[in-house]
């Protein structure tokens, strides 16, 4: 029994080393290229290039702001005031303590307050589509449109994947938190990064998308509790949908299995009085990486019947 727990001490200690060495690479590879601002009572990591109407883009679960960095950014900053801002938790961010999109939705919207954004053009990814529904809904005279990339809108989890249920759990959480789910992580990444672009290639593009960011142990929890929290939220959320009146970009991809359009995008589409749904040929999960054209040429629609 002595000698169980020993090599059990010592293969722990070693994962925890592993991990802290992966997050510090991680850090070193993906530094916060933009700037930091006190906004909602935590900071918040701001990446802006370019000027004009604002576009403000929400990344997803496991994501940061540098996603769009790496993406569409160099097309959007030719005529928007491009912003990206890593969301609570995730990349350069302080964490908060409610996991929820309307709680993320309210740490944006002091964020834009300081910068002095006013009524922007939002695009949300994925998870960041249930924070930009969410901010619309708070604050619907302070939108111009929406842009909603593979969005998570309504639920379908019948429970948590099991990493995401014990991630907090008392005492188990912890230790897997900081010694197993960096070195893991990082031996899965590619494969992983592979299926949610499948069956089309991984674009080159995303060599830069800080994915090694979304592994260290504090970013991991935040989307473990995130997930958690999400399917209720939505359930609560859903019924509120008829009620927005401005332009609705919808961007989605039929054969994503991450986020499946017939149970997000195509029904949130189908109860909009103002909406342009965009039906990509492949391109997995990820569409601003896979299908930029079509998301700009969405972000277009968007701007235009926003009046920019």
């Amino acid at each position: 029994m002595l000698t169980a727990l020993i090599l059990l001490g010592v293969t722990l200690f070693g994962l925890g080393a592993a991990s802290e060495h992966i997050t510090r690479q991680a850090e070193r590879d993906f530094p916060p290229s933009g700037h930091i601002i006190e906004a909602g009572g935590i900071r918040q990591h701001v990446i802006e290039r370019g000027s004009g109407p604002a576009l403000v883009m929400i990344h997803g679960a496991y994501g940061a702001a540098a996603d769009f960095e790496a993406s569409l950014m160099p097309q959007t900053a030719r005529q928007f005031r491009s912003i990206a801002i890593d969301r609570p938790g995730h990349g350069y961010s302080d964490g908060i303590d409610s996991d929820t999109p309307d709680a993320q939705a309210q740490a944006l919207h002091a964020a834009l307050q300081t910068l002095g954004v006013r009524k922007p053009v939002l695009l949300g990814f994925s998870y960041g589509g249930a924070v930009a529904l969410s901010y619309a809904l708070q604050y619907p005279d302070q939108v111009a449109a929406l842009v909603l990339v593979s969005p998570a809108t309504h639920p379908w989890r019948t429970g948590p994947a099991m990493p995401f249920g014990v991630a907090d759990a008392p005492l188990v959480g912890p230790v897997l938190k900081h010694t197993i789910v960096a070195p893991v992580g990082a031996l899965l990444k590619d494969s992983a990064v592979a299926s949610t672009f499948a069956p089309g290639a991984v674009p080159p593009a995303f060599d830069a998308a800080p994915v090694a960011l979304g592994l260290r142990p504090n970013d991991f929890a935040a989307t473990a509790r995130e997930i958690r929290a999400l399917d209720d939220f939505l359930r609560r959320q859903v019924p509120q949908y008829p009620s927005l009146r401005l332009p609705v970009a919808i961007v989605v991809n039929d054969a994503d299995t991450s986020v499946w359009s017939k149970i997000h995008g195509r029904p949130l589409a189908s109860v909009l009085s103002d909406v342009e749904l965009v039906v990509t040929d492949g391109g997995g999960h990820p569409l601003h990486f896979s299908r930029p054209a079509s998301v700009l040429a969405a972000i277009d629609w968007a701007a235009a019947r926003a009046g920019y």
